[in-house]
């Protein structure tokens, strides 16, 4: 039994400059997972103004939210209760221009990768896919 749906939005932030082409991947210090920058929609937010908050609050990057890559969806038990959570989460890719990342204290570690390299660190398979779209790596 589904007890709830939920609407995320994240960016995959793009780095293409003299070094290559790499991607921006946070390492949650609780849960110990390596991901993209995401989080929930809040009410009366588009999808893309969630990607470029959620970027802006978990990196400390103010950027805008650039092509539309496509959405991941998933499934997960309530950790609060009975039932299972359905999560939509959808992606935009993001170009950090010459921006520094500031960490929210939430995480404890982000690493330019390749797309390569950013998609094996990744804990979750939606999250490579949208990796491999942002950068038409194969």
């Amino acid at each position: 039994m589904i007890a709830e749906q939920l609407l995320s939005a994240g960016g995959v932030v793009v780095r293409r400059d003299r070094y290559g082409t790499r991607v921006l991947v946070l390492h949650h210090a609780e849960t110990d997972e390596w991901r993209l920058p995401k989080g929930k929609l809040k009410e009366g937010e588009s999808a893309a103004q969630a990607a470029e908050r959620e970027v802006r609050e978990e990196a400390g990057l103010d950027l805008r939210a650039g092509r539309y890559l496509g959405v991941t969806h998933y499934f997960y038990l309530n950790p609060r209760g009975s039932g299972v959570i359905s999560k939509f989460v959808y992606f935009f890719e993001m170009d950090p221009g010459d921006g520094h990342v500031a960490l929210e204290e939430t995480f404890d570690d982000a690493q330019w990768l390749p797309p390569a390299d950013a998609a094996e660190r990744l804990d979750w398979d939606g999250e490579r896919e949208m990796v491999h779209r942002a950068t038409q790596w194969r």
